[in-house]
């Protein structure tokens, strides 16, 4: 069973204490310490975020992760260059372009997957017409440009949440931080 299935499972305990006395809590307690490990992750909130269902997911968590998010797009951006920022207009126009590809972004990275196939692809055993059978909805969004950073920002979504959980494995099987596998 991978990191995030176990993390899933500690979240879904009923009583903490004594899951704790059992183990069951140690992916929660491994997530933290990963967190702890590093500088600015957003991993951690976007674990905890991801991994709560759309019934019980907290809109303060939500908007902490927009608001945190839109501001490592906004730093991305100016480190890429998207757009001039040299006039008020420009700095206006860049604002809301780096808005938008985190709306954007951080929506598709949540809740990406196919509805016509759940995710998986396939359809009456054949790929799925919506996705291609790639099980994920394609981001939609009329601007080539804007699409383009909005995929290339879920990736980095991707990226960032799979470090997080390869740190916090680590941290659970009581490996100590940057520890690589010979």
């Amino acid at each position: 069973m991978g990191f995030n299935e176990r993390y899933s499972r500690a979240l879904g305990t009923s009583g903490r204490q004594e899951a704790a006395r059992h183990g069951t809590t140690d992916p929660l307690l491994a997530s933290a310490l990963a967190a702890a490990g590093s500088d600015g992750d957003l991993g951690a909130l976007l674990q905890r975020v991801r991994t709560i269902d759309d019934a019980r997911r907290d809109p303060a968590s939500l908007a902490q992760l927009l608001r945190l998010w839109m501001a490592e797009v906004a730093r991305r951006g100016r480190a890429r260059r998207w757009a001039p920022e040299n006039t008020a207009w420009n700095a206006q126009a860049a604002h809301a372009l780096y808005r938008t590809v985190a709306e954007l972004s951080l929506a598709h990275w949540l809740d990406g997957g196919c509805k016509a196939c759940g995710g998986t692809g396939q359809h009456d055993a054949l790929d799925c017409a919506d996705c291609g059978g790639r099980g994920e909805q394609p981001i939609r969004h009329a601007g080539g440009f804007v699409h383009e950073r909005v995929r290339d920002m879920v990736s980095e979504l991707h990226n960032i949440a799979a470090r997080h959980a390869r740190r916090a494995s680590a941290r659970l099987h009581g490996r100590p931080p940057g520890w690589k596998a010979g």
